[in-house]
This record gives C-alpha cells, sequence and structure tokens, in this order.
C-alpha cells in the first residue's frame, strides 16, 4: 500500500500541543508494533499558534512510552487539512463540534479518540471489514445502536497546568483508546495492505495463517482478552 492509497487520520486537539500529538505518535508506534501499514497521521489543533513545541510534560511522558516528540510543532487546524483527512480523531468532543462547524459533511468520519475506540470493541463485524474506510462506515452506522455514555466520557482529559494524578487519567485513557484503535483496525489494514501488493500471487498456507491469527486476536478481545497482534508473515 503506497502513501497515496493509505487512509489519512487527523488527530485534532485545541493546543496540538499535548493531547493530539501524543495520540498521534503513540498511534504510529502500536500500528508499527502490530507489524501493519498503518493510516498517514497527523496532528492539528483549533486554537493553536503554529511553530510551537510539545509541552515538556508531555515530552517526558513520551519518552515513558518510548516516543519522541521533542520535534513537533504545533499546527493550527484549517480546512485544507480537514478535506485531505479520511478520519477525524478528536480529544473531545468540543472539538468535534468545531470539525463540524467546518465540514458539516464530516459527520460520518469524525469522532472523538475514546468514542472510535469504543465504539470499536462494541462492533461484532470490525474484523470483517476489507479497508479502513469500510471500517469507519460501519462505526458511523453503529453509533445508533452504541450504548449511551455519560457526557464527558469519551473526551480525553486536557491535563495542561493539573496536578500529577490528572496526568496520569490522561495517560491512562490515551493509551487505552490508542491499543483499542491498533488491535480492532489492524485486520482491515492488514488486508488492505495485501490487496494493494502489485501481481501478488494466491495467499500462501502461511499468510492463510497470519491473516487468520489477525481475525481470531481481535475477535477474542472481544470477549474479554487482551491476546497480542502478530505481524503478518509473508516470508
Amino acid at each position: 500500500m503506497n502513501q497515496l492509497s493509505r487512509p489519512r487520520v487527523l488527530i485534532v486537539c485545541t493546543a496540538n500541543a499535548i493531547r493530539s500529538p501524543f495520540v498521534e505518535h503513540l498511534l504510529r508506534a502500536r500500528f508499527a508494533d502490530a507489524g501493519v501499514v498503518g493510516p498517514v497521521l497527523a496532528s492539528a489543533g483549533t486554537a493553536a499558534r503554529p511553530g510551537r513545541s510539545a509541552e515538556p510534560d508531555v515530552v517526558e511522558l513520551g519518552r515513558e512510552h518510548g516516543l519522541d516528540l521533542a520535534g513537533h510543532r504545533t499546527r493550527s487546524l484549517d480546512e485544507v487539512m480537514l478535506r485531505e483527512s479520511s478520519t477525524v480523531l478528536c480529544a473531545a468532543a468540543v472539538h468535534r463540534r468545531t470539525i463540524l462547524d467546518m465540514r458539516p459533511d464530516a459527520l460520518d468520519t469524525t469522532f472523538t479518540v475514546r468514542e472510535f475506540a469504543r465504539l470499536l470493541r462494541e462492533e461484532r463485524d470490525a474484523s470483517a471489514a476489507d479497508d479502513w474506510e469500510s471500517l469507519v462506515r460501519r462505526l458511523a452506522r453503529g453509533r445508533t445502536r452504541a450504548r449511551r455514555t455519560p457526557a464527558g466520557d469519551d473526551d480525553l482529559v486536557d491535563p495542561i497546568g493539573q496536578p500529577e494524578a490528572v496526568w496520569r487519567e490522561f495517560e491512562r485513557a490515551a493509551t487505552d483508546a490508542v491499543e483499542a484503535i491498533a488491535m480492532h483496525t489492524a485486520p482491515a489494514l492488514a488486508a488492505a495492505a495485501a490487496d494493494h501488493l502489485p501481481d501478488r500471487p494466491p495467499m500462501t498456507r502461511r499468510e492463510h495463517r497470519a491473516r487468520a491469527r489477525l481475525v481470531a486476536g481481535s475477535d477474542a478481545s472481544l470477549d474479554g482478552g487482551r491476546p497480542l497482534i502478530p505481524g503478518v508473515d509473508v516470508g
């Protein structure tokens, strides 16, 4: 799957200095850990001042997770970014409302990060999706039948200027959501990558087994397990 054919996912918060860069970098790392070609990831802020560094506390938090956020520079959200993105994941509902004010047609492709993870957990047919776009359509339809959550439960708390306990709450919620997203989207991403290989011969037994393990891992997690995601073995 080349750069042009990969889905583009934009992660949005307010200043693009804590929540969205942390989620962006952690999600990129988890897709790499899963051995799949993930979406093209980027982040921006609805009220960001462009060109600033990430907050020192989130740079340090990133190091705890093996991430390097030192080179991150903030970007201000604009309509070009939204037009170029196939999916938008927001830190909180307030950011989602801002995006839908800018692009009402983005309703079915805009979620909060935690909402997206929750819908993936609740979507029984997630592993049957052939690609990222069809999976996102399933989740958008699933909103109508998903359980209702209290206001704010799908938000990532903003830890700026807050005590250590709030930072750890943010860390827990963000990492939990990212792990769920990486786990449940891996089968669709692996299938899409395989379909884009040029002149691909029929799948070998080993490849069939590898793909079956991805699907089984996603299904098992719906029953309360937390299996590791194997890489796709094409050797």
